[in-house]
């Protein structure tokens, strides 16, 4: 599986002028990966009222973000209607970050 680095979360801070893209323009599995990182971060952050700069791909969704069962209940409701897609219990268990997550979504969304 392909990973968002930081720099594409962020870009790069110490670069003078026009802020760069997050990925390259001929990656559409990075480019679709971020968008899915970009939708999970605003959801999770609506919902929780968190910053998304509190959000890393290596946060843990159960631990870091301090999400209980009714939260990650409608979060995957939430995420199953935003990608048209249905999670089962088997691939929820395998989740422990945010790329986990994004992983996952990705590969339901590529079937």
């Amino acid at each position: 599986m392909t990973e968002l680095s930081s720099d594409m979360q962020r870009g790069d801070p110490d670069s003078p002028g026009e802020p760069r893209e997050r990925v390259g323009p001929d990656d559409p599995v990075l480019r679709k990966k971020e968008r899915i990182y970009d939708n999970l971060i605003t959801k999770v952050t609506e919902q929780n009222e968190l910053s998304p700069t509190d959000i890393k791909p290596e946060t843990e969704i159960f631990h870091d973000l301090g999400l209980d069962s009714l939260r990650i209940y409608e979060l995957v409701i939430d995420l199953e209607s935003m990608f048209d897609i249905r999670i089962s219990d088997d691939e929820l268990e395998r989740v422990g970050t945010v790329q986990d997550v994004v992983d996952m979504i990705y590969e339901l969304t590529a079937e």
